[in-house]
């Protein structure tokens, strides 16, 4: 395989085929691709903690304040309030947090729920027209429009996607999880009511951790080693799920050093990529400043509007919320739509790459060795003698 030319072929679909930026801004919003902040409190920060009491001597204390939950408890756990002696929960939603508030709640996670439900229908329609398009170009030459790009994504292809993400990661999930519960099983010695024993089942837990975090990076390499060959040998060759994981699992295998090789390429690139991305930012702020102020503009216009429309029937605040929990999405959309953009590119540069690699490894497998005609006794002839 030439691995510069697979690189190179998939940089021109970038540059030259614009129809894949739409689906690769599609894919790239419907997946986990961006950055994630997080926010570490100090001890002195959050006070003590929430309060778990294990048994009469032992109690331990998670990040966050203002709760007690109490373990020992005869007739069952109980969970209190701090400052509040007997406040037990029933009170927080009754009293505490009024009952048009449980309402927005629920509406809000119909509509979550909705979104995840188009959010899954889009991302694979994008993977299967990504893959498809790419694939009809390099048999045509011809680049396709973004109605047809969604026509070859708007089929049974994208349905078999999400069975096969399904059938492959599901199990292993589950299987991680179970392992993940094992290693806090030792947990369960502090019950005992022992310092000692509930510090062994602590230590056993930490050594149990670290060993199911191990199995769980090696199953997520294997996993992205595989995965690729399998949806495309269903975009691709048009196989049902079952028939794609044999087909993918058998290319892998038979081409084992080129998989991992295309694989780290990638990796390579997404290092690359990932320390690209913070000087291209700061090329960018203006633009990325610009969007933030738009986006500010069209989520307040959409929060006021809506608190405005829903005002006459719900109550003083609730509409005002319901507001805002509208307009944060758009202004969150708005705002991301230069990285959104810009994480389009890549999800098409990883897409190309590993389509155009995977029909290389079908060229190499189509490619039958030649041999020389064998010559049998009667083709043998004696040298003329020389003068």
């Amino acid at each position: 395989m030439k691995y510069g030319n697979i690189l190179k072929r998939a940089w021109g679909m970038v540059w030259r085929y614009r129809a894949l930026w739409i689906f690769g801004a599609l894919l790239a919003l419907t997946t986990v691709n961006g950055f994630y902040f997080g926010y570490n409190p100090h001890r002195d920060e959050v006070g003590r903690g929430i309060a778990v009491k294990l048994t009469e001597d032992s109690t331990i204390y998670l990040p966050g304040e203002g709760l007690s939950i109490d373990l020992t408890d005869p007739h069952g756990f109980s969970i209190h309030l701090d400052g509040s002696p007997g406040r037990e929960l029933d009170a927080l939603f009754t009293e505490i947090i009024p009952r048009w508030v449980w309402v927005v709640v629920m509406a809000v996670a119909i509509v979550l729920a909705g979104l995840a439900l188009v959010g899954t229908v889009v991302r694979y329609v994008s993977e299967a027209a990504l893959i498809r398009m790419v694939n009809a170009t390099e048999d045509s030459g011809e680049r396709l429009s973004v109605g047809q790009g969604f026509r070859l994504g708007w089929s049974r292809s994208a349905w078999r996607l999400f069975l096969i993400d399904l059938a492959v990661y599901l199990p292993v999930r589950l299987v991680l999880a179970v392992l993940f519960l094992l290693a806090l099983s030792p947990l369960l010695l502090w019950i005992l009511g022992s310092a000692a024993a509930g510090m062994v089942g602590t230590m056993f837990t930490t050594i149990l951790f670290f060993l199911v975090a191990v199995v769980a990076v090696a199953a997520s390499v294997v996993l992205s080693l595989l995965i690729h060959s399998i949806r495309r040998a269903c975009a691709i060759e048009g196989l049902g799920v079952v028939a794609s994981i044999r087909r993918g699992l058998a290319l892998v295998k038979a081409h084992l050093k080129e998989v991992v090789v295309v694989w780290l390429m990638w990796i390579g690139v997404r290092i690359a990529w990932m320390a690209a991305a913070v000087v291209v930012m700061i090329l960018i702020f203006p633009v990325i400043l610009l969007f933030i102020v738009a986006g500010a503009m069209l989520g307040s216009l959409s929060a006021v509007t809506v608190g405005l429309l829903l005002s006459p029937f719900l109550g003083d605040v609730a509409p005002w919320i319901v507001g805002a929990i509208v307009g944060l999405p758009i202004f969150i959309l708005v705002m991301s739509a230069p990285m959104l953009f810009l994480s389009g590119l890549v999800e098409v540069f990883k897409s190309s790459t590993w389509t155009l690699a995977y029909r290389d490894l079908c060229a190499l497998e189509s490619v039958v060795p030649q041999t020389l005609p064998e010559l049998g006794a009667a083709g043998l002839e004696a040298a003329p003698a020389s003068a």
